[in-house]
């Protein structure tokens, strides 16, 4: 049902996305899904393109934001609440039991980037990686523009996405050290849409 509501409120508003690597994807499997972040319509974009049963962690705020709050709570997502480490860790331990059929998608930036460029990922973001389960990185190019930071305005536009292809954490890396190897992983999947 979410997937089916992103799709319809991009094709309201007049967006299309141009998607490279939906070969990538098992439909059967459960994913953690990462992405670059540049607008709250990454959110939208990411549900009506990927073929999994997707749900959100997010930061708690955005869930006080009209319409899409709402939304996000009739959906079952997982709020994170970043100022309060016991009350993360409990979402956390939320989300890695719903991991067992369903797929999360971080933005392990933490917050939108104002540029171009993929701001350095967060560790902690990672966290539900350690049960073993298959990562899959997204990048996207364009988002930005169909949402601007700081307007609710929501424009219509292209937006160009590429699914990478599904990694693992390997024996003995750090969480520190999986957050920059998929940090370059999406950084190069957008620098790559932009040639």
């Amino acid at each position: 049902m979410f997937r089916k509501w992103a799709k319809i409120l991009l094709e309201i508003c007049g967006v299309t996305c141009e998607v490279e690597g939906l070969e990538n994807i098992d439909p059967k499997e459960t994913y953690f899904v990462v992405a670059n972040h540049r607008s709250i319509a990454d959110i939208p974009i990411i549900a009506a393109v990927l073929p999994l049963n997707l749900r959100i962690m997010a930061k708690k705020e955005l869930f006080k934001i009209p319409f899409l709050g709402q939304t996000m709570l009739i959906y079952d997502f997982v709020p994170i609440d970043r100022t309060n480490r016991r009350n993360a860790v409990k979402s956390l331990e939320n989300a890695r039991k719903k991991m067992k059929t369903l797929s999360f998608l971080v933005f392990p930036e933490g917050t939108r980037s104002r540029t171009e460029q993929v701001e350095k990922f967060k560790s902690g973001a990672l966290w539900l990686t350690e049960n073993g389960c298959k990562i899959l990185p997204v990048a996207m190019v364009g988002a930005e523009k169909i949402m601007e930071i700081g307007r609710c305005a929501i424009n219509s536009g292209n937006v160009k996405m590429k699914i990478l292809p599904p990694v693992r954490i390997e024996e003995n890396e750090t969480r520190q050290e999986l957050a920059e190897r998929l940090q370059k992983i999406v950084s190069d999947g957008v620098k790559s849409i932009g040639n």
